[in-house]
């Protein structure tokens, strides 16, 4: 009996809650209590970063998985690893002559 009790108040509360979650958009927000109040969520991004590729190294082809794909002036094919901190990256992981 009291685990039906308990049941019935748990699903009471959720209950409640989704009818304020739906009811929230059509009443202005200066109506609600100052507890069912809550800030609209913002996007969070990670700071952007920063590689300098020497253009000695190549002209830029394509970017994947991290690495960028240059093409040197001998025409071979040089690849770039991106992922790291300075002063070690970005490095050259490959380079790739055809004959």
């Amino acid at each position: 009996m009291t685990i039906d009790r308990y049941t019935k108040a748990v699903l009471t509360v959720i209950a409640v809650a989704l009818v304020v979650i739906a009811a929230r958009p059509y009443f202005p927000s200066t109506s609600w209590p100052q507890v069912l109040r809550v800030t609209p969520a913002q996007a969070q991004s990670m700071a952007a970063r920063e590689a300098t590729i020497p253009k000695a190294w190549g002209k830029y082809v394509s970017y994947s998985g991290g690495n960028l794909q240059l093409e040197g002036p001998d025409k071979s094919i040089r690849i770039v690893d991106l992922d790291g901190k300075p002063p070690e990256y970005p490095k050259l992981k490959w380079i790739i002559k055809f004959e």
